[in-house]
């Protein structure tokens, strides 16, 4: 890269010094200055620094034939996750998989304004073989996660979810259910697969289904609650269990990293049916 004086270059891109008076020989410190980004890639400032603090698409500007750029990546103690425009391939046509690793040296030479090809190298991993940090819920709008509980008679039927501090979710079933035994363990994989080390927050609402959440039976419904501690969303049915037939109520779960929800990073739907005998 050329240095210029006005515009005249005093330093060629070779690094030799002319049209400066009384000198000669290579100037050889042709070192960038590194900027921070937050989610651009800048051809015209070669070399970047981006601590991720929420999952982040990136896009790019001043690409043109033969221009690089550098970004050294820190994804944080959370590994969120980058993601990128079509205009870039990666080496070996495989994306990297950002979880593996927090640091990243990336490098992206453009071949076209519209054809970026980029290698990735990780840095630090998660640290003695610790599993890629993963957030995730089960089922869906049209197929949520659901159990089937059976009422006995003896009390009311009480039923339902509790997402624990400890990373994992738990299905609930009164002792006056048939085969109740309180909370019992249902994934260790969701709603984290690891001890949760920063604080996230989930919102339960209603979904669907011929009941809505008790609310003297669960955490706070729609407010983003702190996984801190362990938030539980029950079903009651106080009737006597000869006079329905079967009911089931259905409810949203959505985890987020901020407080107020600005970042969902997982969304989920669980339910609960129960057996009437009318």
């Amino acid at each position: 890269m050329a240095i210029k004086v006005n515009t005249t270059p005093v330093i060629t891109d070779t690094g030799i010094l002319e049209s400066i008076t009384g000198a000669s020989g290579n100037y050889g410190v042709l070192q960038p200055t590194i900027s921070t980004t937050t989610n651009n890639i800048n051809f015209g400032t070669p070399m970047m620094n981006c601590v991720l603090t929420a999952n982040t698409t990136f896009s790019e500007s001043g690409v043109s034939q033969g221009k690089t750029a550098t970004l050294l990546l820190d994804t944080s103690a959370n590994f969120y996750t980058p993601s990128w425009s079509s205009s870039i391939t990666w080496e070996n046509g495989t994306e990297p998989t950002w979880g593996s690793w927090r640091y990243w040296q990336i490098t992206f030479i453009a071949d076209s304004a519209s054809d970026i090809r980029a290698a990735a190298v990780g840095f630090t991993s998660t640290g003695g073989g610790t599993p890629p940090l993963s957030i995730s819920l089960e089922g869906t709008a049209a197929n949520p996660e659901r159990f089937i509980t059976v009422p006995t008679g003896n009390g009311d039927m009480v039923a339902g979810w509790r997402f624990g501090s400890d990373g994992n979710v738990y299905q609930y079933e009164s002792f006056n259910n048939q085969g109740g035994q309180g909370y019992t363990l249902h994934n260790t994989v969701t709603w984290i697969n690891v001890p949760p080390s920063t604080t996230y927050y989930i919102r339960a609402s209603n979904y669907s289904g011929s009941f809505t959440l008790s609310v003297g039976d669960s955490s706070s419904i729609n407010t983003w609650n702190a996984l801190t501690s362990n938030n539980s969303f029950r079903y009651r049915d106080s009737r006597n269990v000869l006079t329905y037939a079967d009911e089931e109520g259905y409810m949203k779960i959505e985890i987020s990293t901020t407080s107020n929800g600005s970042n969902i990073v997982a969304t989920g739907y669980y339910g609960v049916r129960w057996t009437g005998f009318a």
